[in-house]
């Protein structure tokens, strides 16, 4: 028995693994294919995803699309869940296993998204989970927001909504009389970036929040900090178009039409250390296509061993202009 036992040690600890961390499980391996999201897309333009999941493990899919006014960008919502069979794949619906959540905080995100509606152009969705999406929990009774921007100025402004309220409110402190959009922020809570045309030519910037290591995050102090720094990200931007950043962790994507790239805007990664983003790394011919790829995203996935991507591209193949589509972008070791 005793000879027996490492063997039914290991069986046990592989039998248990999580989904996207063993790798000899399919789930585990790394999603090289791009997958068009067809069950989500439509002939009309269909970008600017967020996909949060709550510790059910379910999901939301918040995205802009013109398929419910044709010609302007509004915010749609679905459930979507990840299924694995010879490949990784996002789903619509409730995942059959599930059933009812026993704590669904995105039951609410169709009031959100109504806030944010209008007859204009509303780009760049990220919902945020003071919960679930920074490191030091806050008071969790009003825990969702809904952060984007939209163009009902005749210029984009960045807005949030929370439930609750009769409208949506704007961050004044990130915006200016130019177009101000895209805000991620880091686990910490400590940094905020979006991108801006204040300068000219759109830019990425950084917005530094202090915060001592034992404070809860609030949402006043993310979108009404007492305290800021804001700076343009030099080692990101250029003379051209730097736009849509999304962090997750130490890693930022964000997209470009600077030379070099594949054609029309690619995307590109940076990894943060020591108080600095590296020299942006273009996605690679894999990814990228002559046409435009746009807004990619990086869903938190903690059983996963690589970065999961998500983005719009208008490459021919898909149901027509804008389709979201998914890959893997970098393993993380």
């Amino acid at each position: 028995m005793r000879k027996l036992l490492p063997v039914i040690i290991l069986f046990l600890v592989f039998s248990c693994w999580p989904p996207g961390m063993d790798p000899d499980k399919k789930e585990g391996k790394f999603l090289s294919d791009v997958v068009n999201l067809e069950e989500f897309n439509s002939e009309y333009d269909d970008y600017n995803s967020s996909l949060p999941l709550n510790r059910h493990g379910e999901a939301y899919l918040v995205f802009s699309s013109k398929r419910d006014r044709k010609n302007l960008l509004n915010l749609v919502h679905t459930r979507a869940y990840m299924d694995y069979d010879k490949r990784l794949s996002l789903k619509k619906g409730l995942k059959p296993t599930v059933g009812i959540y026993s704590r669904d905080i995105y039951s609410d995100v169709g009031q959100l998204v109504d806030k944010a509606n209008g007859n204009f152009n509303v780009y760049g969705p990220r919902l945020i989970s003071i919960r679930d999406d920074f490191y030091f929990f806050g008071d969790a009774k009003d825990d969702l927001f809904l952060f984007y921007a939209d163009d009902s100025s005749g210029k984009m402004d960045i807005k949030y909504a929370k439930r609750g309220t009769s409208g949506a409110e704007p961050v004044e402190y990130l915006n200016s009389p130019a177009n101000d959009a895209y805000p991620s922020f880091s686990w910490m809570g400590d940094r905020l970036y979006f991108c801006s045309d204040r300068g000219g030519n759109f830019d990425i910037y950084e917005v530094k929040i202090p915060r001592k290591d034992t404070e809860h995050i609030t949402i006043e102090s993310l979108v009404a900090p007492a305290q800021y720094e804001l700076r343009k990200v030099e080692e990101l931007s250029g003379p051209y178009n730097d736009k849509c950043p999304y962090i997750q962790d130490d890693m930022m994507v964000f997209v470009s039409d600077r030379p070099g790239g594949q054609g029309g805007e690619d995307i590109y990664y940076s990894e943060y250390n020591d108080g600095k983003w590296s020299a942006p790394v273009n996605a690679g011919p894999r990814i990228n296509s002559s046409y435009n790829e746009y807004r990619p995203i990086l869903p938190r996935l903690s059983n996963f061993n690589y970065w999961l991507m998500l983005f719009s591209s208008d490459r021919p193949g898909g149901k027509g202009g804008y389709d979201l589509y998914m890959t893997g972008l970098k393993r993380f070791w």
